[in-house]
C-alpha cells in the first residue's frame, strides 16, 4: 500500500504539476541539470524546490525519530501517516489555479518522510517512494533462487518485492489515469490508501493494548 502510494504520488505530480516527480529526486535533478545547461531558467527552477523540501523532510523525520527514541516511545509509523493525509487532504481541496511549485514541494515532503520512516519490509530495506532499489533487490533475489538452491530466504524476497514492484507502477498509472480525471481530487485515492496503511497500523497496537488491559485487571 505504501509503494503504491509512492507510485500515485509520482503520477500525480508528473501528469498534473509541471511534469516534476514527487518521489524521484534524481529524476528532478538530471532534469534540472539539463534545463540548466539549456539555459532554460525558469523550466529548470521548478526542479530545484522539491529538491530542498525532500531534503528537509529527511531532517524533520530524523528529528522525530530522534524524538522518540530519547523518550523511549515506539517508533512513529502513525504519526507519520497522519501527517502524510492531513497534507494530502489540505491539497486536495485547493483550487486548479494553485502554483504547481506548492504541490510538488508540499508532496515531495510527505514522499521524504515516508520513506525515511517505511524503511524496511521483513526486515529487508526497501523503498517505497521509488523502485530502482527495490527492482534491484528482486533480481538479485530471483537469480539467488533459481541458480543458488532455492533458499527459503530468497524465496521469501522474491514473494515480498514481487508485490511492492508491480504496486508501485500500479499507483503510478491510476495517479496519472485519476489526475487527467478528476485534477486535484485525485488525491482522495492516494489518501484512501494511506488511511488503509494507517488501520493496519494502528490495530495490532490497539488489539495489544486491549490485551494487556485485560491481564492487569485479572486477580493476583
Amino acid at each position: 500500500m505504501l509503494a503504491a502510494t509512492g507510485g500515485f504520488l509520482d503520477g500525480f505530480t508528473y501528469i498534473g504539476h509541471g511534469r516534476v516527480f514527487a518521489n524521484a529526486m534524481t529524476g528532478n535533478t538530471i532534469l534540472l541539470g539539463a534545463y540548466l545547461f539549456i539555459r532554460a531558467w525558469d523550466t529548470a527552477l521548478r526542479y530545484l524546490p522539491p529538491l530542498i523540501a525532500f531534503l528537509i523532510a529527511v531532517w524533520v523525520a530524523q528529528a522525530i525519530q530522534l524524538h522518540l527514541k530519547r523518550r523511549r516511545e515506539t517508533t512513529p509509523y502513525g504519526p507519520v501517516v497522519v501527517v502524510e493525509i492531513v497534507v494530502l487532504l489540505v491539497l486536495s481541496l485547493l483550487p486548479a489555479t494553485t502554483p504547481d511549485a506548492l504541490f510538488t514541494t508540499s508532496i515531495a515532503f510527505v514522499a521524504a518522510v515516508q520513506m525515511q520512516t517505511f524503511r524496511q519490509v521483513n526486515g529487508r530495506v526497501f523503498s517505497s517512494t521509488f523502485t530502482t532499489g527495490n527492482l534491484r533487490t528482486l533480481g538479485e533475489a530471483a537469480f539467488k533462487w533459481l541458480f543458488e538452491g532455492r533458499s527459503s530466504d530468497a524465496a521469501e524476497v522474491v514473494r515480498d518485492f514481487s508485490v511492492i514492484v508491480p504496486a508501485f507502477l500500479l499507483g503510478a498509472i491510476v495517479g496519472g489515469v485519476t489526475t487527467k480525471v478528476f485534477g486535484n481530487r485525485a488525491l482522495w485515492f492516494g489518501i484512501g490508501l494511506l488511511v488503509l496503511v494507517a488501520v493496519r497500523i494502528e490495530l495490532p497496537l490497539a488489539v495489544n493494548r486491549a490485551h494487556s488491559t485485560k491481564k492487569s485487571a485479572l486477580p493476583v
